[in-house]
């Protein structure tokens, strides 16, 4: 190695220091919300999906018994993919010029929106060939 190579090394955060930065950020966020953003976020914060309901799915779905923390993750994913539709209809709507409460027709091109950039489920993102041939 060369005398002049000279790295200078970066001391890393801990977990709770970048915690306590992401914590900052969210507040500096937060207070620049106008008065529609804040009570969107409340609500949104607010917001649950039922846990029975959602055992009961994916019980449903699987056919074997889950966990609470597999429901708890799954409830919020669900929660992160209905806020992203609902952000996406609200951009549907700004784009489109219209005012008022989100209507179906805002939500269904949302949701066409997020499977053509492949973020919705029912996406396709590559293409599918049987795996086995009859």
């Amino acid at each position: 190695m060369d005398s002049n190579d000279k790295t200078v090394a970066t001391p890393s955060k801990s977990p709770e220091e970048l915690e306590q930065q992401e914590r900052e950020k969210m507040q500096v966020l937060v207070s620049n919300f106008n008065e529609d953003q804040l009570n969107r976020y409340e609500m949104y914060r607010r917001a649950s999906f039922p846990k029975a309901s959602i055992k009961r799915l994916i019980q449903s779905i699987t056919g074997c018994s889950v966990s609470q923390n597999v429901v708890i993750a799954l409830s919020g994913v669900a929660k992160v993919y209905v806020g992203e539709v609902v952000e996406s209809a609200l951009d549907v709507m700004e784009k489109s010029g219209e005012t008022g409460p989100v209507r179906p027709k805002h939500l269904r091109e949302a949701v066409r929106l997020l499977r053509e950039k492949k973020v919705a489920p029912g996406s396709k993102i590559h293409s599918r060939k049987p795996a086995f041939f009859r």
